[in-house]
């Protein structure tokens, strides 16, 4: 085994499961702010519209929208639980940046038991893992290569669609050339 090549192919793995997992804590985090933002905004709409004046004479079914989106809102972060995933993915996170900080060492460049303890312990951490979203992998395959200084000609393409719903779901992933 060439240890020096084993422990870059390691290295970049596990560097991008921390942008990955990055990324997913984010999305959760934001999407949850935002929840509360127009749990906020709507609730105080619909508080206003029946204590005031404002809208007395608009239907009921126009005053009770605002109270329903917001409960469509608040169903769907409790379904998605996006602060629970948000915490899952810091903690994935965290597990793997120690491992990328234990592969840094001195003694991980020439030890291949390091290595293969180091191995061993990723594919612990992974048999934790959610089931992973391959376009958003994909997109942090890609920010990993541009920040350690490969050559844009081994980046994978990702199309517009395909990034704007990473989060989401994998849409065509198949269609990634992964080299």
């Amino acid at each position: 085994m060439d240890v020096s090549q084993e422990h870059h192919k390691l290295l970049f793995g596990i560097r991008r499961s921390v942008r990955y997992h990055d990324r997913r804590r984010g999305f959760y985090e934001q999407f949850h702010q935002i929840v509360l933002f127009f749990g906020l905004l709507l609730g105080s709409a619909t508080i206003g519209l029946f204590a005031g004046e404002l809208g007395s004479d608009w239907p009921l079914s126009v005053k009770l929208l605002p109270a329903v989106i917001v409960t469509i809102l608040s169903a769907v972060d409790l379904v998605v639980r996006s602060s629970q995933k948000a915490w899952l993915h810091a903690d994935l996170c965290r597990k793997f940046t120690e491992l990328e900080i234990r592969l840094q060492s001195k003694d991980a460049l020439d030890s291949e038991a390091l290595i293969t303890e180091i191995t061993q312990e990723r594919l612990r951490i992974e048999a934790t893992e959610p089931p992973i979203l391959r376009v958003l992998d994909t997109l942090c395959h890609n920010e990993l290569l541009r920040a350690m200084g490969y050559a844009s000609d081994q980046q994978v393409r990702v199309n517009f669609m395909q990034r704007w719903l990473a989060h989401f779901f994998d849409f065509r992933e198949h269609t990634l050339d992964i080299k």
